[in-house]
């Protein structure tokens, strides 16, 4: 899937995967939004593009993802982008998402010299009982300090910061921030983990209230080495942090016993993207110069598999070269992300090389993103991944996991998927029931193919009563 964009993706968080089943591809330009179309085998892959920016006097610096909005919000997806001038901006499609511009609909300045913000981070924090959903914004500045930021979506479609929270890492400049997961408080309490890394390499672990009523320091996960994180990925039951020669994988659930296990690696360019498989038990670990690192669960351990490393990387450039519709100089290749999809069947990665900068068209130039299938994806457990996703148990949005099911397969391979799926004794008028209609549904639609037993219905696209909004950030 080729992508034209206009200047270069970040060197460090240029690609990032949404759970809306999107590619967010951040330039200092502008950000660009891809979303890969439903497509059987034999067809032409498929994608729609739609971009946010901002005005030209100004740069991009960072994007921050809002996936898993609340239903309360006006918007069900949007993006945070950390402009030069050290505004935060919130851009949404008040339309299709895939197919309209995402427009900004409010923004935020903060202060300059010790105040301005580096870094951003952004996640959905939610109560111990599931409910009480708030948007968060973690903004890093240079003087050290932390403002996580609680944006509130009202009826009327205004957006504003409905609760701040400022606390003091006593740190240096901050230069990455990462929302890990929930972890429990001795007293039972649930409390997001914010990892706020600061320039000279220090990694310090932060508890922040889901109602950002408070903050306190959880421990230090990494002194001074002067080696600051530049990637990490996240996973259901662990998170890594990595800098150069060295992996962080921190188990943070529960928060009066943190474990942290480090991984050597070895010497390579600068380390930009990471990705946790949960199903396998591995760390997918991606240097800029497409080097990768496999790290492997061994019992409660993590450890490097060496083993592992050249064949999974083989087989990434043979997706690459299988897949090419402009000629890549595989010596030249340079990794700007990895992502796993959400049933673990792919790796997707983002890969560039110099000579397609060079080559010009209409003033862009070209990113490539690819989908490596993993092994041991069988038609089985295809099926055993629809019956999760039927019991409601998919990550991310429900076309995102659909589409890693049945994405790229034949007719028949569909057919026997979708046989399996009508093949289930469920309760008319059940949740689960209700489910499988609308499973069939999003797939006759977006498969454009004859499901066996059911005639086809169309679903609406979106829409919607365009909104405008303005959020102003608040400082307390």
């Amino acid at each position: 899937m080729d992508i034209k964009v206009v200047k270069r993706p970040f060197p460090r968080g240029g690609v990032s995967w949404s759970t809306a089943n999107r590619w967010i591809v951040g330039t200092s330009a502008q950000v660009l939004i891809a979303t890969p179309q439903f497509t059987v085998a034999g067809r032409i892959p498929a994608k729609r593009e739609v971009i946010a920016a901002i005005e030209p006097t100004q740069n991009i610096e960072a994007v921050g993802l809002l996936d898993g909005l609340p239903g309360s919000f006006p918007y069900a997806d949007a993006i945070v982008v950390l402009a030069s001038d050290s505004t935060i901006r919130v851009f949404a499609s008040s339309q299709n998402p895939d197919s309209a511009n995402w427009k900004e609909v409010g923004r935020g300045g903060f202060g300059t010299g010790a105040e301005h913000i580096c870094a951003i981070a952004s996640t959905t924090l939610a109560g111990a009982d599931g409910t009480d959903e708030l948007p968060v914004v973690a903004c890093g500045s240079m003087g050290g300090q932390v403002s996580a930021v609680g944006l509130g979506g009202y009826s009327d479609g205004r957006i504003e910061a409905s609760r701040v929270l400022t606390f003091d890492a006593h740190a240096s400049a901050i230069s990455y921030l990462v929302w890990l997961h929930d972890s429990v408080t001795g007293e039972g309490a649930h409390r997001r983990i914010l990892a706020v890394c600061a320039a000279d390499g220090v990694v310090q672990l932060w508890g922040v209230a889901p109602d950002l009523s408070e903050a306190a320091l959880v421990m230090v996960a990494c002194e001074r080495d002067w080696r600051p994180v530049t990637a990490h990925g996240v996973g259901t039951d662990c998170c890594v942090l990595a800098k150069q020669g060295l992996a962080m994988v921190i188990d943070a659930r529960d928060a009066r016993s943190i474990a942290i296990h480090r991984v050597a690696l070895g010497g390579s360019q600068t380390l930009v993207a990471c990705a946790v498989d949960d199903g396998r038990g591995r760390i997918y670990i991606g240097s800029y110069d497409f080097v990768i690192a496999v790290l492997a669960r061994r019992g409660d351990e993590w450890c490097r598999a060496a083993e592992e490393e050249a064949p999974l990387r083989d087989g990434m450039r043979k997706t690459v070269v299988q897949s090419f519709t402009t000629k890549f100089n595989m010596q030249r290749l340079f990794l700007r992300g990895l992502a796993l999809s959400p049933q673990g069947r792919y790796l997707g990665f983002a890969v560039d090389d110099q000579v397609n900068w060079d080559m010009v068209i209409d003033g862009a130039a070209i990113t490539r993103i690819h989908f490596h299938q993993l092994g041991g994806w069988t038609t089985d457990d295809a099926k055993r991944a629809l019956e999760r996703v039927l019991d409601g148990k998919c990550p991310g949005a429900l076309r995102y996991s659909l589409w890693d099911i049945v994405n790229g397969e034949s007719t028949a391979t569909i057919g026997t998927i979708v046989d399996h799926l009508r093949g289930m004794d469920l309760a008319p008028g059940s949740a689960m029931h209700r489910q499988r209609l609308h499973i069939l549904n999003v797939l006759s639609c977006a498969l454009e193919v004859s499901l066996p037993g059911r005639q086809r219905q169309h679903a609406g696209s979106g829409g919607g009563v365009p909104m405008r909004c303005h959020m102003q950030l608040i400082r307390g």
